[in-house]
């Protein structure tokens, strides 16, 4: 008679499970709500959290639904500058609410839209995204690490510097302005979304 090959399965440590199969697979064991062990494939686990990376809106996606940030994104949009924060990636936003660009001086953002100024405009949307993802409690780290201040190295390559102030994050730009950040580590699918309450920008 022949004898079938028999999948064994052996538990490593209580972590890691192992099958004993022309093709392994690895298993993860946990415990469900009641204490009980289950033993999931990590394959499966994986596409799982691939699922939900998938179902995570973009940067852009995110703030579009959000009319708080409608003049953010019509700058943006106005730019080609949506089209980056749509994509994958890996950015860091402060994103100034509304009320941050009526704190303008009058006509200031009307000039900024205009066809003619479409660079500077540029300039000041990318001094509000970082190149890559860091949370407020990468800047809390980093800022008590130095002492009190940290430089942030922006899309077009000038530096906010981010500071602290009764446990919330300040960051200035190089005209000597200052502003809050609000809501933070809103995470997306390429990046995170911050609110802040200025309009920051870069040197002339």
């Amino acid at each position: 008679m022949k004898i079938r090959n028999i999948c064994t399965v052996f538990a490593l440590s209580g972590l890691l499970l192992t099958t004993a199969c022309n093709e392994a697979e690895k298993y993860k064991v946990t415990k469900d709500e009641n204490g009980k062990l289950i033993a999931q494939k990590i394959s499966d686990i994986q596409e799982n959290e691939e699922a939900v990376e998938e179902k995570l809106k973009t940067i852009l996606e995110f703030i579009e639904v959000d009319k708080g940030f409608s003049t953010f994104v019509e700058a943006l949009k106005a730019t080609g500058l949506d089209k980056a924060l749509n994509e994958e990636g890996s950015f860091t936003i402060f994103a100034p609410i509304n009320s941050a660009f009526e704190t303008l001086p009058e006509g200031t953002l009307e000039k900024l839209l205009q066809p003619e100024n479409k660079e500077k405009l540029i300039d000041i949307l990318k001094y509000h995204i970082i190149p890559t993802r860091i949370t407020k409690e990468d800047i809390i780290y980093t800022v008590n690490d130095r002492g009190g201040s940290v430089p942030l190295k922006t899309l077009g390559g000038s530096l906010i510097t981010a500071s602290l102030k009764g446990g919330n994050v300040f960051l200035i730009d190089e005209m000597g302005n200052g502003g809050k950040l609000i809501t933070t580590d809103l995470e997306a699918s390429n990046g995170f979304v911050n609110t802040v309450d200025i309009v920051l920008k870069p040197k002339k």
